[in-house]
């Protein structure tokens, strides 16, 4: 980002103007929303039979994103997905957001206001309002930190704890994907490459900048009482299927032939020399969704595949605790399941 000018900076617009200007870019229209931004805190209208969803997302500069490589507005796409697809795996309807910032006195009040414009063009779809956040200076980084509120009808919310043995193990879409753009983004930029990216590579980078929430898959879950269990895909694979063995104490059998991979993962990978599964099992930031459901609803779930146009594709099955979590390779041998995709506080 680029030193702001002295007309148009943090400096001289101030907190407050950095609000109003942001409550005029998104006003507020749900008949929910009995008060919203510029009071203490938001009051809302509870919806009879429902239960709320909260969900909330830090994102730090330096950690989760680099502005050398992404826009402001992919930034907050990004970020508006990461909470909207935290619902979706909970098989609800998302409602409010706030947000809430730290910022450099050098950030333009400009790339904020397209940073909100990114996380509204995310929301737009669903029909989320913003209803209110806080803004604070930051020494050096950029703090962004997303709260979503959504909600299900009461007691039928999707849950990571209860995968029953014998269930099969579905994922939306093609995995690793998120992973590979992420890749070429980081090379480039230390490569510092003025070529135009090639078709693969941009198939790749926007499936990182631009991921989509699974939300009407989610619901369909829900309303027809398909799954058992889920999750989004956000730290990768390998890990969120961990999750979800370790909340419901069952262990799984992933099939490695079976990951849906894209065809420009798998010419992204040729050409690196590297194994487009190993990518997809440590691919986090996908935002699918993994999900369990029971074998006799296996052609129900493909219906839902076909209403909503979202692969849906089965990729192994719940086992016992005892039977671990293994992955079939193509040759048929089974090996642990690697747990290598990102964590938080993880020595390196």
């Amino acid at each position: 980002m680029n030193r702001s000018s002295t007309r148009d900076s943090l400096n001289t617009i101030g907190e407050f103007g950095l609000i109003r200007s942001l409550k005029r870019q998104w006003p507020a229209s749900s008949p929910g929303i009995v008060t919203g931004i510029g009071d203490d805190a938001a009051i809302l209208k509870a919806r009879q039979g429902q239960q709320l969803l909260i969900s909330t997302d830090v994102l730090i500069e330096g950690v989760h994103f680099d502005l050398d490589y992404q826009t402001p507005k992919d930034l907050g796409w990004r970020a508006g997905v990461a909470n909207l697809s935290d619902i979706a795996a909970m098989g609800g309807t998302p409602l409010y957001l706030l947000v809430s910032m730290a910022i450099p006195v050098r950030v333009p009040p400009r790339h904020v206001r397209e940073l909100y414009r990114g996380i509204q063009a995310a929301c737009h779809p669903f029909n989320v309002e913003l209803i209110g956040g806080d803004t604070s200076s930051s020494p050096s980084q950029i703090f962004l930190s997303l709260t979503i509120v959504g909600s299900v009808r009461a007691n039928r919310a999707l849950t990571r704890n209860n995968a029953e043995i014998g269930d099969r193990i579905y994922v939306t879409g093609t995995l690793g994907d998120a992973n590979a753009g992420l890749h070429i983004l980081e090379t480039r930029s230390i490569s510092h490459r003025r070529s135009r990216p090639s078709a693969v590579e941009t198939f790749l980078i926007r499936r990182h900048l631009r991921p989509t929430p699974r939300i009407h898959v989610g619901q369909l879950l829900v309303d027809r009482k398909l799954a058992h269990a889920a999750i989004d895909l956000s730290d990768g694979l390998s890990s969120d299927v961990g999750h979800v063995c370790d909340e419901s104490r069952v262990g799984a059998e992933i099939r490695a032939t079976a990951l849906p991979l894209s065809s420009q993962l798998c010419a992204f990978a040729k050409r690196d020399k590297t194994d487009p599964m190993t990518v997809a099992l440590q691919g986090g930031e996908d935002y699918e969704l993994l999900f369990t459901a029971p074998a006799n609803r296996h052609q129900k779930v493909l219906h839902v595949s076909e209403q909503t146009k979202v692969p849906i594709t089965c990729i192994g099955e719940i086992k016992p605790k005892t039977f671990g979590r293994q992955l079939v390779l193509p040759s048929g041998r089974k090996h642990k399941l690697p747990n290598e995709s990102f964590r938080h506080f993880n020595s390196r």
